[in-house]
């Protein structure tokens, strides 16, 4: 027979009195235990749970109804065994007899709750087997000595949140200190009425932990060069003066791992290498006191000399935002990317620290007090475009690193030969550009930058549109490769010492416009195909010992504005004296002026004195309507200015004084003969064989 033991629940009173008879019925257990099989089978109190109740007679016994049994006669549960025990006892009328299920109760009628017995027990029922797979508990032991998982006790769980919270303070309490001490003690209003406000003298620099926050070695390796590091390294140094401002007196005391600390060094070392006490505008951060030096000024302004407004900027090593000082140019990112200082008085060697900018693409110092030579760490500036440190007092080669910086497009590092600005430092001493390193250590004279520029390195400058190198003493030759530069606008090289024909190949420089070679000791002639450079405005190879004809080519630039050729030199080697060199109109350019002339309709002014061409003026200049400058004197051009030439005096070959616009040698020759070129219209006369020449008119 099939019997499933119903889940039994125990009452809170029932037990209290389960531990009082705990030993008996543990006895009893053992007891039913023994006994016979066919005898009833004894449930024990607490051992089961019930899942279904069953129904009661009229003496509140429970019964169960058996299906098999015709006479609906029930299953009576006796308690006849012990107490507290009971016995399903089956009808001895079938001998596997299923129960009988459940009777669905009736809707209208209450249904009946389950029964107990008087420890509070609920008593056990058959269930009818087809019902098994919908809803049956197994029966468990329960032991009443059981205790809930430590989880689910509430005094564990209270004392594990305390805990937490604990853990938790002192995390955080940990966090703010150390973040504290990293940054040092910020000085309060209260603090600066106390003990004053920050000093920048070396003395007795401020107690802070910013020493060992990391700062010192982030600059260490990432910014200084030349293998240098600040162990023995001088305070008066102004690497090491940049970095007490960083970690003692910049009111913005950044972190060491925080994206703008290398900017905002290299512009500390920047103002304090260049002498920014010194600077004509905003480089003076100090505030006079009575007795000590604040870093407090923040605001200073000048007028655009180009707009006439007045601007407003940020002082140079104020507490500010290093992107709100003057000349700095910032990205909508806050990352450097120009430094503008003309003309601001900077004096001292360029750091080459300058090169750790690496998202810099403008920078330009020209027209300050600048000595030293070029750092070669501008070589290693990936994203340089544009470099200007013309008008100082550079010296030196032009370093070969240079060559490296492919995205350059304008270097101009002219004018440092004999380029003549005084500067005066914040200590009182003077300083001079004429002199190397400007006077302060030496008064040897300053011959500008040295060495070989046109050279076959050029082709690393595959962007380059203007080279400036003028004013300088720059020797070699103008290599093939100039003619590489396809990009190249603007080459402006006079006033060097470059020996060196002009290249055939810089005809392929098909966007020039200018080409400035005079002054230099280039020699032979212009090449043949000059007129392939089909935007040249300006060629200007005066000063020269070029010779020979002009090429016909050249009257095809209808782009041209300026044709200088003036003043071919002649060398001659002295003895005990060297070359010797000087004007002469019997070398240089030869031949005569074409009458292709006429194409040249931009042309504005024709320079062609001192030289021997000859032949005469083609009436065809006419048609050079915006000509305002003629110079043929000292020449070998004879005759006399035609009428269209005269024409164009009456339009432009005119200025206010007169004087200087229309040269020809038309002042009689020798003082005695007729003049070697008859003009009406000239406003000055020279004496072909005197080559002296006066206003005549």
């Amino acid at each position: 027979t099939l019997y499933t033991s119903a889940s039994i629940t125990m009452a809170e009173e029932g037990r209290k009195k389960k531990k009082k008879s705990k030993k008996s019925r543990r006895s009893q257990s053992r007891s039913a235990d023994a006994l016979d099989e066919e005898q009833p089978l004894p449930i024990h109190n607490g051992e089961a749970e019930f899942s279904h109740g069953a129904d009661y007679n009229a003496d509140n016994d429970p019964v169960i109804f058996d299906n098999n049994n015709n006479d609906d006669e029930p299953l009576v549960a006796s308690a006849d065994v012990e107490e507290n025990v009971i016995t399903l006892v089956q009808d001895d009328g079938l001998e596997d007899a299923i129960p009988a299920p459940i009777e669905e109760p009736d809707a209208n009628v209450e249904p009946e709750q389950p029964g107990f017995t008087e420890d509070g027990l609920a008593v056990a029922m058959a269930v009818d087997t087809a019902a098994e797979d919908e809803y049956i508990y197994s029966a468990i032991e329960y032991d009443p000595d059981s205790k809930p998982p430590l989880h689910k006790n509430r005094r564990f769980r209270v004392y594990t949140c305390m805990a937490f919270m604990v853990v938790i303070t002192v995390v955080v309490v940990v966090v703010v200190y150390t973040t504290r001490s990293a940054k040092g003690v910020e000085t309060t209003e209260l603090e600066k009425l106390v003990n004053g406000a920050p000093s920048f003298s070396p003395t007795a620099p401020p107690t802070t932990n910013r020493e060992a926050s990391g700062i010192r070695e982030q600059v260490e390796a990432g910014i200084l060069q030349r293998g240098v590091n600040f162990t023995g390294m001088p305070d008066s140094d102004p690497r090491k003066r940049a970095l007490e401002w960083i970690l003692h007196y910049d009111q913005q005391q950044l972190d060491s791992d925080d994206v703008r600390l290398y900017q905002r060094y290299v512009l500390a070392l920047f103002a304090i290498a260049l002498d920014s006490l010194a600077w004509l505008t905003c480089g003076e951060h100090r505030k006079f006191g009575n007795e000590t030096e604040f870093f407090v000024t923040e605001d200073c302004g000048m007028t655009n000399a180009a707009t006439g407004v007045y601007e407003s900027h940020k002082v140079w090593l104020s507490s500010t935002d290093e992107c709100e000082w003057y000349g700095v140019i910032c990205s909508k990112d806050d990352v450097v990317r120009g430094v503008e200082l003309m003309g601001n008085s900077l004096i001292g060697e360029i750091p080459p620290e300058i090169s750790q900018l690496r998202f810099l693409q403008y920078l330009a110092l020209n027209g300050n007090c600048l000595y030293g030579t070029i750092p070669p760490e501008f070589g290693n500036m990936p994203n340089l475009l544009s470099l200007e440190l013309h008008g100082n007092g550079l010296s030196g080669k032009l370093p070969t690193e240079l060559y490296d910086a492919s995205k350059l497009q304008l270097l101009n590092v002219a004018m440092q030969y004999s380029y003549n600005s005084v500067c005066i430092m914040s200590n009182n001493t003077y300083v001079n550009t004429v002199y190397e390193r400007g006077g302060v250590t030496s008064r040897d004279l300053n011959f500008g930058l040295i060495g070989q520029v046109l050279d076959s390195n050029v082709t690393k400058w595959t962007s380059m549109k203007g080279l400036h190198l003028f004013d300088n003493s720059f020797s070699g030759k103008v290599s093939d490769e100039v003619g590489s530069l396809k990009y190249l606008v603007y080459l402006r090289a006079h006033n060097n010492r470059l020996s060196s024909i002009l290249p055939n190949k810089l005809t392929n420089l098909k966007k020039t416009r200018e080409v400035y070679l005079y002054r230099n000791e280039m020699y032979y002639g212009i090449p043949s195909r000059i007129g392939d450079m089909e935007d040249l405005e300006d060629l200007r190879l005066h000063e020269n010992e070029m010779d020979g004809e002009i090429p016909d080519s050249l009257y095809s630039l209808r782009k041209l504005k300026n044709l200088w050729l003036q003043d071919t030199v002649h060398c001659e080697d002295v003895q005990g004296k060297g070359y010797e060199c000087s004007a002469d109109s019997d070398f240089g350019f030869s031949g005569t002026i074409s009458t292709k002339i006429g194409n040249l309709k931009k042309l504005k002014a024709l320079y062609i004195n001192n030289n021997p061409i000859g032949g005469v003026i083609p009436t065809e200049i006419g048609l050079c309507e915006d000509l305002t400058e003629l110079h043929i004197h000292k020449t070998n051009i004879g005759g006399s200015s035609p009428e269209e030439l005269c024409l164009l005096r009456d339009k432009n070959l005119n200025n206010e004084r007169n004087v200087g616009v229309l040269y020809a040698d038309c002042r009689p020759n020798n003082k005695t003969q007729d003049p070697f070129f008859a003009c009406d219209c000239c406003t000055d006369c020279c004496d072909h064989t005197t080559k002296v020449c006066i206003a005549d008119d």
